[in-house]
């Protein structure tokens, strides 16, 4: 069991995040909008019972809603039902895994298709620009015209500036930070303290500067015995202007001096 002092810790971390930024709205996503506001209404007045009934109106019209997913978590958080909590914010991870994959795809194949058209024109372009040759002749190489070298070279330049900055593998985008927070969170709450870590550790190697996500590790470090790892990430929690819990810091103290006094 979490003893009385990890509650009054994790209280003050239920309000600490907004929505996150509402995915680009598809047909299906554009008729659960309407749910999904005023499902934030309602968790941002605290009828969180209200906002969890909201939430899962517009996942029954769109499943893999990933805004309405970590809202109906945050909401089953806040009353107390952690393991819906973990079930919703469970889906919300796999959904944006599912989007990232699929668009990561579009990208490669696009991609490809982009690389594969450069090659063309600029094979077409060589063959103008370059002297007539007998074999060129007889490959039927019409003489450069300026016109069309002009355009193959405007064709190309527009080409280039719409490629993706930097290799495109085909990998998925990572999981939002604020979603592996909420996850972890989740997790904490039923005792699951290793899945916990894992979460907290997949935000900070997508935004090393998360305070909060400091924050809660240092707690779960402190409960698993490594009270100096759980002071450098206080002190890192610290560094990115987040604001520790005191009663956290006060154990993390008492438990070093333990270590020292052995």
């Amino acid at each position: 069991m979490l003893s009385p002092w990890t509650t009054v810790i994790f209280a003050g971390l239920l309000f600490a995040q907004s929505p996150p930024p509402k995915p680009t709205p598809s047909p299906d996503l554009q008729r659960a909008e309407g749910h999904d506001r005023r499902a934030w209404t309602r968790f941002e007045a605290r009828d969180f019972a209200g906002a969890a009934g909201a939430f899962e109106a517009a996942l029954q019209i769109h499943p893999e809603y990933a805004d309405a997913l970590y809202g109906l978590g945050k909401a089953r958080m806040a009353l107390q039902q952690y393991d819906a909590a973990v079930h919703a914010l469970e889906r919300c991870r796999d959904s944006y895994a599912r989007a990232g994959t699929h668009e990561a795809e579009e990208r490669l194949v696009a991609n490809t298709a982009r690389t594969n058209q450069l090659a063309v024109l600029r094979r077409r372009l060589a063959d103008l620009e370059s002297p007539i040759t007998p074999a060129a002749a007889g490959r039927g190489v019409p003489p450069s015209t300026s016109s069309e070298v002009l355009d193959l070279k405007q064709q190309i330049r527009a080409l280039l500036a719409d490629r993706e900055p930097g290799p495109v593998t085909g990998k998925a985008a990572p999981i939002p930070p604020f979603v592996s927070l909420a996850l972890g969170s989740a997790y904490f709450r039923v005792d699951r303290l290793a899945d916990a870590e894992r979460q907290f550790r997949d935000a900070l190697a997508i935004d090393p500067k998360f305070g909060e996500a400091h924050s809660n590790l240092a707690l779960v470090c402190l409960l698993t015995g490594r009270a100096s790892e759980a002071q450098a990430h206080v002190r890192l929690a610290e560094e990115a202007r987040f604001t520790v819990n005191p009663e956290l810091k006060r154990q993390i103290r008492e438990a070093l001096q333990k270590t020292v006094g052995r």
